[in-house]
């Protein structure tokens, strides 16, 4: 008498181990490009409080960003081969470092004269990174220069870096 022996064939083990593949590949995929967009989102909302603070401080001082802050190209504190000669990426510089102690002196400029509290930005960006700007509206006299200034998210590589959101002319005469 012969026994019937019942399970799966090893094409129907594999079949469905495949099938399971795809789903998780298509999970993985999904996953990140709503974390990606979830990162740029909260790039996108900062923005738009770092430029609330920034019209508010500009009308509380008749300044321009760069008087108000101090500085005329921020961002050079975290990207110039003389200050991160390493080309790290600021998230991984310690807290010490000029790159950061100049983003908290921004956001400490802009918040005084804002009226506004700006800790909530002291972590930087949602990968940990610093907001950076370039602030040359004014630098030198030229109250008008070609480009709107912008303000500045690091991308993951290094120091590279890609404008978030552009910082509106405020001088009169532009």
């Amino acid at each position: 008498m012969r026994k019937s022996v019942s399970g799966f064939t090893i094409i129907e083990l594999l079949v469905v181990i495949v099938v399971i593949a795809i789903l998780a590949t298509i999970s993985v995929v999904a996953y990140t490009g709503i974390q990606e967009r979830a990162v740029m989102s909260k790039r996108q909302a900062d923005a738009k409080t770092l430029l609330g603070a920034i019209h508010i401080a500009r009308i509380n001082t008749n300044q321009t960003l760069g008087q108000i802050t101090g500085s005329y190209w921020s961002i050079g504190e975290c990207t110039s081969a003389t200050r991160n000669p390493s080309a790290t990426e600021p998230r991984s510089l310690p807290k010490t470092h000029p790159c950061w102690i100049r983003y908290y002196h921004i956001l400490s400029s802009i918040g005084t004269a804002a009226e506004m509290n700006l800790e909530s930005l002291r972590t930087g960006d949602p990968k940990g990174n610093p907001y950076m700007f370039d602030e040359n509206e004014g630098e030198g006299g030229n109250f008008c220069t070609a480009t709107d200034n912008p303000i500045v998210y690091f991308t993951g590589n290094g120091i590279s870096n890609a404008s978030l959101v552009a910082i509106p002319k405020y001088h009169e005469r532009c």
